[in-house]
């Protein structure tokens, strides 16, 4: 069966399953659709976007700007019971293949509250519980435009079709949660973070569709399909990932989260796209002071994919980003700024396909709260980084690029 044929399938058994829970539901009533749209205004200098086939990190560049949409999304979220909802959610994005797709389809369990011991678990199609940006509506980043460069990378490659178990439980003031999932269709994760590198836009992956890849190399170009699909599922493996977070108290939180895609990297589907072996490791950090509210994480991790040679295997990588953001209200809205790093370290057939690569960027963004349903966000990124993979294509291996965005949103509810 085909991977999005697989897909759907799963879904429907999902959103069925959970059709005989009739007590205090409510599945069509105005209250259970809510909405978004982004209407975006961009100009960019330096390299073409990676959304064009290039190197280029931003979701724009050039031959990219001007007026556009951002993203318009319809979320349905029906209650089936006073413990069990769902979360269905159509997005349109400028670029994507379709021009509607769906960003994510989940049944959500929550237990009832009053006792010292809370359950939560959801299955179906989400993104695991990594960002600490993404927390508006559409899985959106809400006082920014673009994301850090580690939740850009999630929005693109950690999607999964999964079951997730969370259990919380709050001592002497103090709350802990344990989180653990189990997910399929995450095989070709490190696909883009490998043959592009970090990048920093609010594309988010559709379950439907697939993603360009800048020219291969000579080594690569045969073996590797010129795109990927994010939610590939073509080793049959199933993958892992587990959350510890620890509130000491309401203004403090620590989060330890780790990802295997458990990926047979030699298993490849008939359009050449493979399995990647990809784990990770990401420690967030959140804190709120009187001044700012800021932000933190650190990933690191490696992807591998392919057979061996005499050089090792064919793609072998391994990758670091880290940012930090510090937000505070100011007048009518926000301002947030934020610093990031990230890097790539190739490890075999570098003298081949050198994917290695180092960089840093530089945001500041103020939001405008015009309504409580309506805000314009103003944004200004900086991103400088340096591959030596560019020189195959006739570019600078040093590319600095500066992009200015404003959005308007208006959400429905």
């Amino acid at each position: 069966m085909g991977r999005t044929k697989t897909t759907a399938l799963s879904l429907g058994l999902i959103l069925a399953s959970a059709g005989g829970a009739h007590a205090q539901a409510d599945l069509f009533s105005r209250q259970t659709f809510s909405g978004l749209i982004d209407l975006r205004l961009a100009a960019a200098d330096g390299e073409p976007s990676w959304v064009d086939g290039r190197l280029g990190k931003a979701r724009f560049g050039k031959g990219r700007q001007g007026l556009r949409l951002g993203e318009a999304a319809l979320v349905w979220n029906p209650r089936l019971s006073d413990t069990l909802s769902a979360v269905v959610v159509a997005e349109s994005q400028d670029g994507q293949r379709h021009l509607v797709d769906l960003g994510e389809g989940y049944l959500a369990y929550r237990s009832r509250p009053g006792s010292a011991l809370r359950l939560s678990a959801r299955a179906g199609v989400f993104y695991p519980p990594i960002s600490l940006e993404h927390d508006g509506l559409d899985w959106s980043v809400p006082d920014t435009i673009t994301p850090s460069a580690v939740n850009t990378w999630v929005a693109e490659e950690a999607k999964v079709l999964g079951l997730e178990a969370t259990v919380r439980r709050t001592i002497g003031g103090q709350t802990f949660s344990l989180t653990a999932g189990a997910f399929t269709n995450g095989d070709t994760s490190g696909t883009e973070l490998t043959f592009r590198g970090w990048a920093l836009h609010d594309i988010k992956s559709p379950v439907f569709g697939r993603f360009p890849l800048a020219p291969l190399s000579n080594y690569m170009v045969r073996k590797q399909a010129p795109s990927t699909t994010p939610l590939a599922e073509i080793d049959g493996h199933v993958g892992y990932y587990g959350r510890l977070e620890w509130r000491p108290s309401s203004t403090l939180a620590f989060d330890l989260f780790g990802y295997d895609n458990a990926g047979d990297r030699t298993s490849v589907d008939a359009n050449r796209e493979w399995s990647w072996e990809t784990r990770f490791w990401n420690l967030g950090m959140r804190l709120d002071l009187p001044v700012a509210a800021i932000k933190a994480q650190v990933m690191t991790g490696e992807t591998l994919m392919g057979y061996s040679n005499a050089n090792g295997i064919w793609a072998d990588m391994g990758f670091e980003a880290a940012y930090v953001s510090a937000s505070k209200t100011l007048g009518p809205g926000s301002a947030t700024v934020r610093y990031d790093r990230f890097s790539t370290t190739g490890r075999t057939n570098k003298a081949l396909d050198n994917n290695a690569e180092h960089g840093r960027s530089g945001m500041a963004a103020y939001r405008w709260d015009v309504r409580p349903d309506s805000q314009i966000v103003f944004e200004a990124l900086h991103i400088d980084s340096f591959r030596r993979d560019r020189a195959r294509l006739g570019l600078a291996p040093q590319q600095r690029q500066t992009v200015l965005q404003a959005a308007f949103r208006r959400q429905f509810y």
